[in-house]
């Protein structure tokens, strides 16, 4: 004998009281209104009563019943077999999904979702059925129900937006634990979803992920709705955030509003807002062991292709059906040029005029050392900004070997003739004309550094000899064919003699040193006292 239920005693109670009041003469209108059933449930218990030789019929045409020798039995004893409330879809359910019971309630017990477990349970079962195996059995205890705000949008007018951290792995190379996150955007009027597993939450990335969502549905929402992250919002507001500068010009590129909603208002983007932690359960069933960011996004995509395919609660359709019919054509088209994605990144200004940008180095004025500038680079090019005002524009250095970029108007004047072969020929050129031929021929060399030394040694010659002495040594030298500054050198020893050293006034009075010391000679000392003795007798 089963086990009885608070509802199988009710039954049985209220059976007893119909067939003892049928073994007594009451009438089944009066029975039904002393019960509370209806009068098809009393004629079927009546029926029962007779079959099971509980009640007979005295007078069939006058429907009189009476009682028999068969006694009623003791309470709680039902009186007839008591019959399984379910219908044969759950018997037939139960049948199936009884032997994986366990199975189940394990999958429960570590925080699997329903969605989770049906997706991987290995037996064949309508999806409904499934849910409502679980229900029955209480395997599952329902969440409290929330208010949440309803959300009403127009085709193609919204995508909201969302992400968080889906799960930490171990980086199978440096074997260093590493967090892996995901970007989930669902479009507001179809519901349609679509989600990106990342490695990181920089703009970048993030721009990339939007992008190419925004490639996958063939167009452009009117709207983007998110939360407050930096990567998006630099200020939040209750009423005007300050976006990042980087996603602004991102959302003018495509032609999209911005909406970063309120701190705190989560409700106002409901439709994305769980979807976070529904896709961290639809990896309950992935080997992490076995991570790569291709696996992962692999599995999130048959996931998300189920999602889409799946009838939706709300309207009751196929969110990719709703999607193709009624959204795709009222998206806005795509920009003809796919955007460059740029990289927004705050450097002080060094004393030596440079900031830096991905580990390279712009230089801007030296009047502005130890301000905050601005600095947004893509592949090709970086922009400095420093007080909303745009100081230069540089190509983006691409050598690994360059580490600096610099305009020749914030060049030294060192800096300028150490790379300028124009200034130093210039300079050759005064000294003469074959001297400026010696000159071109070194710097042709091209050998940097090695040949400015051996023009800035020519050049300085001028100082010990004359200019057309040095001319005509270089004439020599190039008819010589050595093109050298030891060459000239010696010719100069040969040919020329140096200039006079110009007089010193400090030399008008001879000097001598004496142990090591400067010292006059003693007779100007003594000529020196006589005029001075002279004038005092005047």
């Amino acid at each position: 004998m089963r086990k009885l239920r608070k509802k199988d005693l009710e039954k049985i109670t209220v059976d007893r009281k119909i067939v003892e009041g049928i073994r007594e003469g009451h009438s089944l209108t009066a029975l039904t209104k002393s019960t509370g059933k209806g009068k098809g449930y009393v004629i079927k218990i009546r029926d029962q009563a007779i079959e099971h030789g509980y009640v007979a019929v005295a007078n069939p045409e006058k429907k009189i019943y009476c009682k028999t020798s068969k006694e009623i039995p003791p309470y709680p004893e039902a009186l007839f077999p008591l019959r399984d409330g379910r219908s044969e879809k759950a018997i037939e359910t139960d049948a199936i999904l009884d032997p994986k019971r366990e199975w189940i309630k394990e999958r429960i017990e570590l925080g699997w979702s329903p969605q989770s477990i049906f997706e991987e349970l290995p037996l064949s079962v309508p999806r409904s059925n499934f849910y409502r195996y679980i229900h029955r059995h209480k395997l599952m205890r329902s969440a409290p129900a929330r208010n949440v705000m309803e959300l009403v949008h127009s085709p193609g007018e919204c995508l909201q937006v969302d992400w968080g951290k889906l799960f930490d792995v171990v980086d199978p190379v440096t074997k260093k634990k590493k967090t892996i996150w995901i970007f989930v955007g669902v479009l507001g009027h179809s519901r349609y979803e679509m989600a990106r597993v990342v490695e990181k939450l920089d703009f970048e990335t993030t721009a990339e992920v939007l992008i190419s969502m925004f490639e996958e549905l063939g167009g452009v929402p009117r709207k983007v709705t998110s939360d407050n992250p930096k990567v998006f919002v630099h200020e939040a507001s209750k009423h005007e955030p300050t976006l990042n500068p980087a996603f602004e010009r991102l959302a003018s590129h495509y032609g999209f509003v911005v909406e970063a909603l309120p701190p705190y208002s989560p409700e106002k983007k409901g439709k994305v807002e769980r979807m976070v932690p529904m896709k961290r359960r639809l990896f309950e069933s992935y080997d992490k062991s076995q991570y790569s960011l291709e696996c992962a996004q692999s599995h999130m995509n048959k996931k998300m292709s189920i999602a889409n395919e799946r009838k939706h609660g709300t309207h009751l359709q196929k969110p990719l059906d709703v999607f193709l019919n009624d959204e795709a054509s009222l998206l806005k088209p795509l920009p003809l040029l796919r955007y460059e994605v740029e990289t927004i990144t705050r450097s002080t200004v060094r004393s030596d005029g440079y900031v830096r940008f991905a580990n390279k180095y712009y230089r801007v004025d030296t009047r502005l050392k130890g301000e905050i500038a601005l600095v947004i680079g893509n592949s090709v090019q970086v922009s400095i900004y420093c007080n909303g005002r745009l100081l230069e524009v540089y190509e983006r250095i691409q050598d690994k070997f360059t580490s600096k970029a610099c305009k020749d108007h914030y060049k030294e004047s060192w800096e300028k003739t150490l790379r300028d072969h124009g200034h130093y020929l210039k300079q050759a050129k005064i000294i003469g004309v074959n001297v400026e031929r010696f000159v071109g021929i070194i710097l042709a060399r091209g050998e940097g550094f090695v040949d400015t030394r051996s023009v800035w040694g020519l050049l300085t010659l001028n100082k010990k000899y004359s200019n057309a002495d040095i001319d005509k040594a270089c004439l020599s030298a190039l008819e010589l064919s050595q093109v050298n500054l030891k060459t000239v050198h010696q010719l100069l020893n040969i040919m020329a003699k140096p200039k006079p050293k110009a007089p010193r006034h400090e030399e008008v009075l001879s000097a001598q040193t004496v142990g090591g010391k400067f010292a006059r000679d003693m007779s100007e000392y003594k000529n020196h006292l006589r005029l001075v003795h002279s004038n005092q007798a005047h």
